[in-house]
């Protein structure tokens, strides 16, 4: 299956189940704010600058505080939570999404750089709030600003099929405090879980997140959806959602998973 096909579904699936707990962004830029898309270098002022250049005046292959334009990288899902809304009937998902967060479904087992990928956008988001970026034409001195407990709280999520052991290296990954099988963290500095959704145990709490999954995993997910006979608006809005990927489906080119994908959704719709 293509990742196209599959990111353009998690992507509304995300949208429908989340719409109503927050706000919720697809394809959102990161940087946010348009003027912050040039990055300068924070040192290009001061004794440092002059003292630099005066060591290396004779090799010109040295660029001393240069100006770096850098394009907004997109984020596939941002999700800004209210507060006021509890998001129990979203289980294990809604507990995940308790603070602004980045959501970076992924349709293969990443390998280290995709990893490495993620955490570069969550990290140019926080430093967009913190005023790590310098917004164009402006100095540090004019966006200094303090920390707020509202930029200290964003999070992300990244959600992948299944992984290797060995992808983990050197990431100081370690299983999450809230004790489920499939849920780990990055270090605290990087405010950072990654759900394992072939590790998850099989329960109606984490049936959102088991949907976004692969292979038998996901269509034992699906058949679950679909014989529930729970009375929630979000079932109906989830069946909608696989219904519209069926479709979509049926307009392209398939392998042999989204063949087996599509026996089970015709079985079922």
């Amino acid at each position: 299956m293509s990742r196209p096909s599959f990111m353009i579904f998690a992507q509304n699936y995300l949208s429908v189940l989340l719409s109503n707990y927050g706000n919720i962004f697809l394809n959102e830029p990161i940087p946010r704010d348009p003027k912050l898309r040039v990055y300068k270098h924070p040192s290009r002022f001061g004794w440092e600058r002059t003292y630099i250049e005066t060591l290396l005046t004779n090799n010109p292959r040295i660029l001393v505080s240069p100006e770096v334009v850098a394009e907004a990288k997109l984020v596939d899902v941002l999700f800004e939570p209210d507060i006021n809304k509890s998001r129990t009937s979203l289980g294990l998902l809604g507990e995940l999404t308790s603070t602004p967060c980045i959501i970076q479904p992924l349709r293969w087992t990443p390998d280290a750089q995709e990893v490495r990928t993620c955490i570069s956008h969550f990290l140019t988001w926080t430093s967009e709030s913190h005023g790590g970026i310098i917004p164009v034409n402006e100095t540090l001195k004019d966006t200094d600003q303090e920390e707020s407990e509202e930029d200290e709280n964003k999070t992300q999520l990244i959600i992948v099929p299944s992984i290797f052991p060995d992808h983990f290296q050197g990431f100081g990954v370690k299983p999450s405090a809230i004790n489920i099988p499939g849920v780990y963290n990055l270090p605290p500095i990087f405010c950072t879980n990654i759900v394992v959704i072939s590790e998850l145990p099989v329960d109606v709490s984490t049936l959102w997140l088991r949907i976004l999954g692969r292979g038998k995993t996901q269509r034992q997910a699906i058949v679950e959806l679909f014989n529930s006979a729970i009375d929630d608006p979000l079932y109906s809005l989830a069946r909608q959602q696989l219904q519209q990927w069926y479709q979509f489906l049926l307009q392209g080119q398939m392998g042999k998973e989204s063949k087996v994908l599509m026996q089970t959704l015709a079985s079922l719709i």
